[in-house]
């Protein structure tokens, strides 16, 4: 297939079967069909792309998160952290509640809720 081939120039006629009579007719040539194929792909797929990244359509996407969603998230794993902190805050006030019970030495909690609450030097 040369470039003689590309550019040649065909006719395609649409006529009605019972009389013969031309409806329409066409003119095109072999690159002319594939550049207007590969436009209606491009043109097709970026509506597609806008339709989806620019509307909430996008949030029917499985996997999509929603942006209510990831506030929520975030608001969780806060309420999260403050939780463990206060039970590892009553942990410590059983325990040293016990030990008095007991007739022990009490726990000094500021210094173990500190050496918790710092980052451990070996995990940076």
């Amino acid at each position: 297939m040369g470039k003689k081939n590309l550019i040649k120039v065909y006719r395609l006629n649409v006529e009605e079967e019972e009389t013969g009579r031309r409806v329409r007719s066409y003119r095109f040539s072999r690159i002319g069909v594939v550049l207007t194929a590969i436009t209606t792909f491009v043109v097709l797929v970026g509506g597609l792309y806008a339709l989806i990244a620019l509307t909430p359509l996008r949030t029917t996407i499985p996997g999509y998160p929603d942006p209510h969603f990831r506030r929520e998230a975030v608001a969780n794993a806060i309420k999260i952290d403050s939780l463990e902190s206060a039970i590892i805050r009553w942990k410590l006030y059983s325990e040293n509640l016990s030990r008095v019970l007991a007739g022990d030495t009490t726990i000094n909690l500021d210094s173990l809720l500190l050496a918790r609450e710092a980052p451990d030097s070996l995990s940076r």
